[in-house]
């Protein structure tokens, strides 16, 4: 089971007033010894994907569903609760074995409630964000919330997984992919997640027997970019859609991998910070411009 740094949660926790979340139930007297799941979604609480995954989760693990009461796809990492102060929790019904709460927050907030709140007393061993209907490839993980719930988690310093891409209305697909999963979030590529760390997974479109396997991918590059139409006159400027840019693909992108029939994981480390850069300017000073306190040098 992982030692998730408390140090961390409290950075990340302790500004957000969460007084007003109910009580959280009692875990059966069983439920130390198992893991801890904290299952999200960008999609929203009643989506029938998170909650298949729920009742499979409910039969191996102490299962928590915090998700949002709406649908906040394409939120990434964004924070409703250190702008308001406070959100609207609502528990829920989603079968037996399953704590659910009803945020009226973003993925992000879910995790916020979640770990800093309704489960303090004993912090998730593992999240897991999704199931999300479409794929997050390629440069899509600055935008999803599935992703950004799973790098909320990943900051505070708790191992997660973000899921998407399942075809649900592909007989089998929802199974399969749930099954799939469960054993995934089993599996000791998770297990062994230190803080900082998650996993994203896109799962390729069609039935379950036209996956052709599952592989460890690279990050595909942005190759899709906005069309924007500005008019001056209006005093606005509209989003009008994507298009593709010319960038070269590696075979070991996840996208090349994907459409090649993979369930894709990709690697992510919550912290962006270029570490080779770090190295190389403390090692020589990149000779940055003086500060001088009476404004511009002459």
């Amino acid at each position: 089971m992982h030692r998730t740094p408390r140090i961390l949660i409290l950075a990340l926790f302790g500004l957000v007033p969460l007084g007003a979340i109910p009580p959280q139930a009692t875990p059966s007297p069983q439920a130390d010894d198992r893991p801890r799941i904290l299952i999200t979604n960008d999609n929203g609480i009643d989506d029938p994907k998170l909650i298949a995954l729920a009742r499979a989760f409910a039969d191996r693990a102490e299962t928590w569903v915090v998700a949002p009461a709406q649908d906040q796809s394409g939120s990434s990492t964004y924070l409703k609760l250190p702008r308001t102060g406070s959100v609207a929790v609502e528990r829920r019904d989603l079968g037996p074995g399953i704590e659910a709460f009803a945020v009226d927050g973003f993925p992000g907030d879910c995790v916020m409630v979640g770990a800093g709140g309704i489960m303090k007393d004993r912090l998730p061993t593992l999240v897991v964000s999704g199931i999300n209907g479409g794929p997050n490839l390629g440069a899509d993980w600055l935008f999803s919330g599935t992703i950004g719930a799973a790098r909320v988690a990943a900051l505070a310093g708790i191992p997660a997984i973000a899921v998407s891409g399942l075809d649900d209305d592909v007989p089998g697909a929802v199974e399969a992919a749930v099954d799939w999963v469960v054993r995934f979030a089993e599996h000791r590529t998770v297990r062994e997640l230190e803080p900082g760390e998650y996993l994203t997974v896109s799962l390729p479109p069609g039935g379950p027997t036209e996956v052709k396997g599952v592989k460890v991918a690279d990050r595909a590059p942005l190759r899709r970019g906005p069309i924007l139409d500005y008019d001056e006159a209006a005093g606005t400027c509209k989003f009008a859609g994507l298009t593709t840019l010319e960038v070269p693909l590696s075979p070991i992108a996840d996208e090349s991998l994907h459409a090649d029939g993979m369930v894709v994981v990709v690697p992510m480390h919550a912290n962006e910070v270029n570490s080779l850069r770090f190295l190389q300017w403390t090692r020589s000073d990149p000779g940055f411009p003086s500060w001088s306190s009476g404004g511009p040098e002459r």
